[in-house]
């Protein structure tokens, strides 16, 4: 993974790159150094990404370079990182942001000491994230708990700051990590007052272990003094103010979706049952699952559209049998209803084989049919509350918004939203 294979465009966005600047830091640094047409797509805003590749046997750094900040005694940074595409075993690690003191070097070259770090690892078969600060003792301090990160663009977001304290022993240094807008770890009290700011690293700082193989990706670095930089609203028509806007985001960066049209996600149109075959067949099978070519079960679904392998895969799953017999049909383009949709996410969620237990009668506007106990065995899941209340209602032939499906999907598949952050 030498320094040549780092993907990257030949103009650097501001504030990053791989020989050392004089760039004066402030307000907002953004990379997207990757090449579009082989890697390093940006999945947030512009073009370009950044992509790092780890291929056996080098083992080497790669990383772009902030020469921007100067002396600064407090850091704000955020950033969206996604491990899908790397494979680690357990033990394994690696640095994918690094901030230091010392004058700026000219990379491979490393100058002074790195006064905070962030790590991303494997444990118990999972992807985490832990991060690490220096205090004036020379030791490093680790937050308490790993953070996993799941599959997908997870987005972090750190507050460093210098202690002001003075003298060996006291500190009112801090550091913060939100994942995701929600905060897991905080710091306080630290007492690092040696050191401030000079340069920043993001990518495989460290290098890798040998056992680690695939793509790392990156995306949209900011960085700031004060205040919290948060979420990127993704979709002009899903406001912050929206009722569902963590969950749509969330499954944006899941990958499950990129909207209905640029920068649009229609989340008050309605979720047809082709959508809905492409929504749930890469939220169970993971969103880089390619489903065998169509063969033509389904004599409304033509083999020319996209949805049709999402759709046969669906049937194969036993998810669906169908809306129609002689000759078989799916009904493609129909709305799926809020009734429709229980059965479908449970089947998704625990097989084809599952029957969820006998209803109780929970909703007062659910028939007895035979969605019934899908539909309560969704609310005991607690994916979803019903449509309304004084009496409990479900609303089951109400058809299933896009907004709606976001809501149902990460709660099944236990992806996570994005929230907005303090």
């Amino acid at each position: 993974m030498e320094i040549s294979r780092l993907r990257r465009a030949t103009a650097l966005a501001l504030g990053f790159a791989l020989v050392g600047g004089t760039g004066v830091f402030a307000g907002t640094l953004t990379v997207r150094p990757g090449v579009p047409s082989v890697g390093g797509v940006a999945r947030y805003t512009g073009t370009h990404g950044l992509e790092v590749d780890v291929a056996t046997p080098d083992r080497n750094p790669a990383y772009v370079q902030s020469s921007h900040p100067v002396a600064e005694s407090v850091y704000r940074l955020r950033f969206f990182v996604n491990l899908r595409g790397l494979t680690m075993t357990n033990g394994n690690e690696f640095d994918i942001f690094a901030a230091s003191d010392g004058a700026d070097p000219t990379p491979p070259a490393t100058t002074g000491n790195v006064l905070f770090r962030a790590v991303a690892r494997q444990t118990a078969g999972k992807k985490v994230l832990s991060a690490f600060v220096r205090t004036d003792l020379g030791s490093e301090v680790e937050i308490p708990s790993e953070v996993i990160l799941a599959d997908g663009w997870r987005m972090l977001e750190v507050d460093w700051a210098k202690s002001t304290a003075g003298g060996t022993g006291t500190g009112n240094g801090h550091f913060t990590l939100w994942v995701d807008g929600v905060q897991k770890a905080n710091l306080a009290s630290l007492d690092n007052d040696n050191g401030t700011i000079n340069y920043a690293r993001l990518g495989a700082v460290n290098g890798v272990d040998a056992a680690t193989s695939g793509t790392a990706k990156f995306d949209d670095f900011a960085s700031q003094r004060t205040g919290y930089i948060g979420v990127i609203q993704l979709f002009s028509d899903v406001p912050t103010s929206y009722a569902f806007f963590k969950y749509v985001q969330g499954l944006y960066a899941s990958e499950i979706t990129s909207g209905c049209a640029v920068g649009q996600f229609c989340p008050a149109g309605n979720v047809s049952r082709e959508q809905m075959a492409v929504f749930l067949v890469r939220a169970a099978h993971g969103a880089t699952f390619v489903p065998p070519a169509a063969t033509g079960i389904f004599s409304d679904v033509s083999l020319a559209n996209f949805t049709a392998p999402y759709i046969e895969q669906l049937y194969n799953d036993g998810v669906t049998s169908g809306c129609a017999t002689s000759p078989l049909r799916y009904c493609p383009s129909d709305p799926v209803t809020r009734a429709q949709m229980a059965v479908f996410l449970l089947r998704a969620e625990h097989g084809s084989g599952y029957t969820p237990p006998p209803a109780t009668g929970i909703f007062s506007d659910v028939a007895a049919d035979f969605t019934r106990p899908f539909i309560e065995q969704l609310y005991n899941e607690a994916v979803t509350s019903g449509c309304a209340t004084d009496p409990l209602r479900y609303c089951p032939v109400d058809a299933v918004s896009r907004g709606q499906m976001a809501v149902f999907l990460l709660r099944t598949f236990s992806l996570p939203p994005q929230e907005i952050g303090p």
